[in-house]
């Protein structure tokens, strides 16, 4: 004889609040509210004659599948703190390539301060490259600048963490960084080199 398990209606309940669960866009107190509004609904289906199972396929039916749901809860649960936090990386990633550009003034700077009316010697190829380059330090900015408004005018933030927009902007600025200030350095060693020479 076939033993047919008896349903029941807290453990169908639990297993399907942690599906949702398992969604990063729904919080605690999102489960308890569908929680509370599940009961009542297989409540209510129950005194209309339905049994405890078919009153709960009916109310969850009628919510909807997590799939469905995630983005609504999205909505409701959006975090300002991601979005601010973003913004403040753009900010300080785009004082720092300004600054960056400011440093590429100042071979040019030196030498022509220097020169004293003889000729001025030219830049190291390296440093030449650099300063010719300088205009594009105007691009990592504006690129970072596209990536923060497509994560504010996004409905979900999960999957837009902010410690990878800093990784990436730090990377950037540490890849352009190091080759920028030896090309500053060259041309100042450079320039020591050839005082010292003189005397």
């Amino acid at each position: 004889m076939e033993n047919i398990s008896e349903f029941d209606l807290n453990i169908a309940l639990r297993q399907w609040l942690d599906r949702f669960g398992q969604s990063p866009q729904v919080k605690v107190e999102n489960l308890n509210e569908l929680e509370f509004h599940l009961r009542d609904s297989v409540v209510q289906l129950q005194c209309k004659g339905l049994s405890s199972e078919e009153s709960f396929l009916v109310a969850t039916h009628r919510v909807g599948n997590p799939e469905k749901l995630e983005p609504e809860f999205a909505k409701v649960n959006r975090n300002p703190r991601g979005l601010v936090i973003h913004g403040l990386i753009f900010i300080f990633f785009s004082i720092v390539c300004w600054f960056l550009w400011g440093i590429l003034h100042v071979p040019d700077m030196v030498y022509s301060a220097y020169a004293f009316g003889q000729q001025v010697p030219a830049l190291p190829a390296f440093t030449r490259l650099f300063v010719g380059l300088r205009s594009f330090l105007t691009v990592p900015p504006l690129l970072a600048l596209v990536y923060c408004v497509y994560v504010w005018m996004q409905k979900s933030h999960a999957k837009n963490s902010w410690m990878g927009f800093f990784a990436s902007t730090t990377a950037v600025l540490i890849l352009f960084t190091i080759p920028i200030l030896l090309a500053v350095l060259l041309p100042v060693i450079d320039f020591m080199h050839n005082i010292i020479l003189a005397k």
